[in-house]
């Protein structure tokens, strides 16, 4: 959990902790205090890096004049006492939780191997049960999350003020605990086992959609995106196993398999060029496969993603088939004919598509590969944990973690790189990644629980992230790719200053810091400025909104609009049309406007010399000025929300025409009062004798 922005890190933490583990949190407030006095008595200034590192010897004593305060070895010998607590109670706790789990499973088999069966009253208990287990880990998390940050915190504090820094070498100290470096994601597929059982949710089933996909398949559904921080991962995942059991598709008692795809691509990235800009029909080619890395016999899946906008009555899709891992490179080089594959697919005993389908799509596939000279170019690996109810595909949802991507630098006659890489060829991304994949038919809703999880706040939508564009924005130099995805500089998304221009690949503010380059803006520290060499880049996003539109948005605060055709992801669905019948109106009130400005012109010109004509005239220009502004406002706020596809755009304006219909309904009434109090005699002047000008009757 976290505070309001302004409070206190100590503050937070004494009122996020739980009460009944106070004693086994980081002493914040007694290291503070060490370093306040520290730094009051110079403490942490003792360090010069001179005397410190001469030799010592065993003959001597330590008998010296010292200033009074905590040293800098009290400090370090406090902390780590700190850290031994931390790693000490998280090792009990876990230890406790997972024997506490084991029991659970243990007592759900007894009961269910009764005659009877379980009881409605054995199903509350054990749902109960579960249900304590979810807390107790959630508890285990937010310790181990409060824990690290108030480390982080203290040691940043530490080598602000101290000559002798110990945040980098703390960091990897850090890194190496039980309480890093241990998972139970054992106890949440135990957890999720035990209550899909219970609910009738089992996670596996003959009918239910094969995520191996063995054989020729294509599949279309609205799949939305969701960044999730690390320190919301936990509390993600347990709130989606109140709906959806785990799914695995291989052996093993963690929650998550592993993942891992080779992307293909030309020297020209013509397919990171579609997917960024999202063209019609554009396409993916990858070779994926599940586990460890594939042997002689092992299936490896040759994917192809299409995407196509849902307005041009197409949906996009993701087609493949497999092939055992030595046949790949025979297939990318074009001596395993389609025909080949076909043969291939016959002989699999596990093979249940349709064969004359995969064999096109191979045809396919391999003519992408050799018309446009495509190689592999970057490899994504991450473990998946996917959710999904028995035989039921309504609603499915998967959560990607410990995302990496990597250059693929494959030598001849190779498909995929068996070598060693060097740390600038891969880049780690720091979040999750959660996908929402809804198959709705037309009178289904969104599940209720779906949008609660988005109402939680802890998932950030990307709409259309992509790790195959991610990975070569970020791996690759600007000389190759010179426009970046949107979401490429909102990785950080806690926004924390320390995570400075190259904590995440190698961009800052779209300029590449070669070796020995500085952010904009300045110098870093011990860089030179002159061995910079910068390569602006194009972020390939949508245009900032201008100073008319800011304007319209808060002149139009007050219409109050009313959300228009909602969707899971928060994003309205827009269709061309949309902008035209948008400029259609815009065009229909200045019609309007036109025809009033004209009135207004005529009025003014034949009451020049009548004040009562020349206040009508006034009152319809300064009307006809309104309107026309207007309509002006609510064009470019509707267009603008077209743009970022937002819910909150007064598609729905009420207020315009009513308001339009009251002050003309008022105008013309005082027009009319005005007239007729203005010239009284006016019409008497129609009356038979009324005059002197009525002349003679006819003869």
């Amino acid at each position: 959990a976290s505070g309001p922005l302004s409070m206190k890190f100590g503050q937070r933490l004494r009122e996020a902790r739980n009460p009944e583990w106070v004693q086994f949190y980081p002493d914040y407030d007694r290291l503070k205090a060490m370093l306040l006095e520290m730094s009051r008595t110079g403490q942490n200034r003792a360090f010069t890096g001179r005397r410190d590192l001469m030799p010592h010897s065993i003959g001597g004593t330590e008998e010296r004049i010292s200033a009074a305060g905590p040293s800098e070895v009290e400090f370090v010998r406090f902390i780590d006492a700190e850290i031994d607590k931390v790693s000490a109670h998280y090792l009990a706790q876990a230890k406790a939780l997972r024997e506490r789990v084991k029991d659970l499973e243990t007592k759900f088999k007894a009961l269910s191997e009764n005659s009877g069966g379980l009881s409605g009253a054995d199903v509350i208990e054990l749902a109960n049960e579960v249900e304590r287990c979810e807390t107790i880990l959630l508890k285990i998390d937010d310790f181990i999350n409060l824990s690290y940050s108030a480390f982080v915190k203290i040691l940043k504090k530490h080598d602000k003020h101290s000559s002798c820094p110990l945040l980098l070498a703390y960091s990897v100290k850090l890194q190496g605990q039980p309480f890093i470096q241990e998972k139970l994601t054992s106890v949440i597929y135990s957890l999720s086992n035990v209550n899909s059982k219970l609910m009738g949710k089992e996670s596996k089933s003959e009918a239910q959609f094969d995520p191996n996909q063995a054989g020729g398949t294509s599949f279309v559904r609205k799949t939305t995106k969701y960044w999730v921080r690390m320190e919301d991962l936990t509390r993600v995942k347990c709130m989606i196993l109140k709906q959806l059991p785990v799914y695995k598709f291989s052996e093993g008692d963690n929650d998550s398999d592993r993942i891992t795809s080779i992307y293909y691509d030309n020297d020209d990235l013509d397919l990171y060029t579609g997917r960024l800009h999202k063209t019609p029909g554009a396409i993916a080619v990858r070779m994926r496969w599940y586990g460890e890395d594939p042997k002689a016999g092992s299936p490896v899946y040759v994917e192809r993603k299409v995407h196509n906008e849902s307005w041009y009555g197409e949906e996009s899709r993701k087609e493949r088939f497999s092939l055992p891992e030595e046949l790949v490179q025979p297939f990318c080089e074009g001596k395993l004919t389609p025909e080949g594959v076909r043969g291939v697919l016959q002989k699999d005993p596990d093979f249940k598509g349709n064969i004359n389908y995969c064999v096109e799509l191979a045809k396919e596939v391999q003519g992408h590969i050799r018309t446009k000279q495509l190689k592999p170019y970057v490899r994504t690996q991450y473990m998946r944990t996917a959710f999904q109810k028995k035989g039921d595909a309504t609603v499915r949802a998967s959560l990607d973690t410990e995302l990496c991507m990597a250059l693929e630098p494959v030598g001849p006659n190779e498909w995929r790189y068996k070598g060693d890489l060097v740390r600038d060829q891969i880049c780690q991304f720091p979040h999750g990644v959660l996908e929402v994949k809804l198959q709705l038919a037309g009178s289904q809703e969104t599940p209720k629980w779906v949008q609660d999880l988005l109402d939680t706040g802890m998932l950030v939508e990307v709409n259309k992230f992509g790790k195959f564009v991610h990975g070569l924005a970020a791996l690759l130099p600007p000389t190759q790719v010179r426009e970046l995805p949107y979401w490429f500089h909102q990785v950080n998304l806690d926004g924390d200053e320390d995570q400075g221009a190259n904590s995440y690949g190698k961009e800052t503010a779209g300029i590449e810091l070669k070796a020995g380059g500085t952010p904009p803006g300045g110098d870093a520290k011990g860089i030179k400025s002159a061995a910079a060499t910068r390569h602006p880049r194009v972020v390939y996003k949508a245009k900032e909104p201008s100073c008319l539109e800011n304007l319209a948005k808060t002149f139009l605060a007050m219409s109050d609009p009313v959300p228009f055709q909602k969707v899971v992801s928060g994003k309205l669905v827009v269709e061309p049309k949309v902008f035209f019948a948008n400029e259609r109106t815009f065009l229909v009130w200045s019609s309007l406007c036109t025809q009033l400005g004209s009135i207004t012109i005529a009025v003014l010109a034949i009451g020049s010399h009548r004040p009562s004509m020349l206040r009508v005239g006034v009152m319809l220009g300064a009307l006809t000025t309104v309107f026309f502004l207007y309509a002006l406002a609510i064009f470019h706020a509707r267009a603008y929300g077209l743009r970022i596809r937002s819910t909150e755009a007064p598609y729905d304006d009420r207020f315009g025409p009513t308001m339009l219909a009251g002050i003309m309904l008022v105008a013309l009434s005082v027009n009319a009062y005005t007239s007729m109090c203005d010239a009284p005699g006016a019409a008497m002047m129609l009356l038979p004798g009324a005059g002197g000008g009525g002349g003679a009757p006819p003869q």
